[in-house]
């Protein structure tokens, strides 16, 4: 432990700059005090260590209407496949006087760069009736036809795509979104519009419709190299409207309207779930049994970590002695090594850090982080490094724990996630917007992957002692 004494007239800007990779102290003597001989340490120590393993993610409950859709197949991460099934929030405003029904589609909407794989690698689907409730909840293992979810003798429709449009105009080019259509038959396009036209009153409420149509099972079926994250699935009502016009000469024509109306959609109110099998790489679980910390998603692999805070607790209450002491910061970073991938799969943007026995909870009460029990970590492409912020209440409380402290209270799990944010205007005036984390759910609509490396964790405890 180094030890400076120095001016209480320089020490605020000392303390500012302070930083260390070793124990440091900082005395600061109060020389305005004639009564009492104060002297004010500031406590620097990043000597802790953390040890972590590799466990299964398991089934990751879906709390998202984004889906995933395809197939890919990488050496260094193994093999994705996912279908996905959903209930449809119904329109109550669908026009069926003086009308002509002409289609009715079935729409995939992704953006444009949301994807893995090859742009040009079509992703084959086929799309099924669900014939039976979807459970809530619902986990990524659910198997639709294990499950006898869907007719498999009625096929509604079948089609293809890739994840680029080819020969596009540039005002589709410049769309950040893309859309896939796949035709449904006239007959379900009839049922839907009689239905509405004898009982509109059930298209008012989502949950009663499902007794009517319990929603969609759209299938992979061919192409693996790519897996495409769908935001929106609708069904798009396609029909036109002849009116009799007059021109100029008093002559009587025909003007025929082309008009489109969704049907229904996904929507978060009701249950939608990507149906995941993923078969992990030999090479990634030959990395998790020479004890490496590995994060594959989804619903691949976590790490499970073992965070000091008793070596932090007792580093702050062996400097005690008779004096008063104040925890100022504790943080933690944690560097990552990227695994490469001729796929383009990346490491995952944020990892939630759980205290293991919460993590279902976490998920199942829609909870965020709370500085106590959970943090979020951002991935710095820079350097490499997930930064969970600030865990200073994290530590006071474990401090103010009047049992004594169990595996339960520092075994995290870190598992990759996904941020839902709202987006409000903040100044019409300036057109300025405020977004505010409203949700943090599994990552399920992109592969990831990364090794995460614990000996090289850095955890930063500053606290300030004060003697007199």
């Amino acid at each position: 432990m180094k030890r400076l004494l120095i001016n209480a007239s320089v020490a605020v800007g000392l303390l500012a700059g302070l930083s260390a990779c070793e124990s440091d102290s900082v005395s600061v003597s109060d020389p305005g005090s004639s009564l009492v001989s104060n002297k004010i340490e500031v406590v620097v120590d990043s000597s802790f260590t953390i040890s972590s393993s590799t466990i299964p993610s398991g089934a990751i409950q879906s709390r998202t209407t984004t889906q995933l859709l395809g197939a890919i197949k990488a050496p260094e991460f193994g093999t994705l496949r996912s279908d996905f099934v959903a209930q449809m929030f119904p329109s109550n405003n669908i026009e069926t006087e003086d009308i002509t029904p002409d289609s009715l589609k079935l729409q995939l909407v992704f953006e444009k760069d949301a994807f893995v794989g090859d742009s040009l690698a079509p992703i084959g689907v086929e799309v099924y009736p669900l014939v039976k409730q979807l459970p809530s909840p619902i986990y990524s293992n659910y198997n639709p036809a294990a499950e006898q979810a869907y007719d498999a003798s009625r096929r509604l429709g079948a089609g293809a795509f890739t994840a680029v449009g080819i020969s596009v105009n540039d005002t589709v080019a410049a769309n950040p979104y893309r859309f896939a259509y796949v035709d449904m038959p006239d007959e379900l396009m009839s049922s839907i519009l009689d239905k509405y036209k004898t009982e509109p009153a059930l298209f008012n409420d989502p949950y009663s419709f499902q007794d009517f149509f319990p929603g969609v099972y759209v299938r992979h079926v061919f192409g693996s190299g790519r897996v495409t994250r769908i935001t929106s699935c609708r069904m798009v009502f396609y029909y036109h409207k002849t009116y009799k016009v007059t021109n100029s000469e008093g002559v009587e024509t025909d003007s025929i309207s082309k008009l489109y109306n969704y049907f229904m959609a996904m929507a978060p109110e009701l249950v939608s779930n990507s149906c995941i099998d993923y078969e992990i790489s030999p090479d990634l679980t030959k990395l998790s049994t020479e004890g490496k910390s590995i994060i594959a998603a989804p619903a691949g692999y976590d790490v499970q970590l073992r965070f000091p805070i008793k070596d932090v607790i007792n580093k702050v209450k062996s400097s005690e002695n008779g004096a008063l002491t104040v925890v100022n910061t504790l943080s933690f970073s944690l560097p990552a090594s990227v695994i490469e991938s001729a796929r383009g799969i990346n490491p995952p943007e944020y990892l939630l850090m759980v205290l293991s026995k919460e993590k279902s909870e976490f998920f199942e009460k829609n909870k965020l982080p709370d500085s106590v029990t959970s943090f979020t970590g951002t991935y710095n492409s820079t350097t490499k490094t997930y930064s969970f912020g600030d865990m200073r209440d994290y530590l006071l409380k474990m401090m103010s724990s009047e049992e004594e402290l169990t595996e339960d209270d520092f075994t995290f799990t870190l598992t990759p996630v996904s941020m839902v944010m709202e987006t409000s205007a903040s100044s019409y005036y300036y057109g300025t917007s405020t977004s505010t984390l409203s949700g943090i759910t599994p990552m399920i609509a992109m592969p990831a992957m990364v090794e995460l490396l614990p000996e090289k964790a850095k955890i930063k405890l500053t606290f300030s002692r004060q003697s007199f």
